[in-house]
């Protein structure tokens, strides 16, 4: 009697567990696919290549249209497309990116 009543208490923890309020704003794709995930870490790179580039760009000698491309190109980016990210909504983006954009290593 006392193994039986530790195994429903277990088995009810476990179906109350899986079944948490917590889980409930993810949708049916909480893991991405390996494309959507090389996509994803794709579009992190290229936000960080840019977020350096952009920081690392304004000398008070220079022309900063030119040495941006150049640090980006130097570093391999302009693989993915960012518009519309900022610094503030680079991991949502992201995110969002890996699940609709086909992306296509070059």
């Amino acid at each position: 009697m006392r193994t039986q009543t530790i195994w429903a208490a277990l088995v009810l923890g476990f179906a109350l567990i899986n079944g948490s309020a917590s889980f409930a704003q993810d949708g049916y794709r909480v893991l991405l696919t390996p494309l959507e995930r090389h996509a994803y870490r794709a579009c992190l790179f290229e936000a960080w290549i840019e977020d350096w580039c952009h920081g690392n760009s304004a000398w008070p000698t220079s022309t900063y249209d030119r040495v941006y491309a150049g640090c980006v190109a130097a570093n391999r980016g302009g693989r993915f497309p960012l518009r519309g990210r900022n610094v503030f909504n680079t991991d949502d983006y992201c995110w969002a990116a890996a699940h609709t954009v086909e992306y296509r290593q070059r």
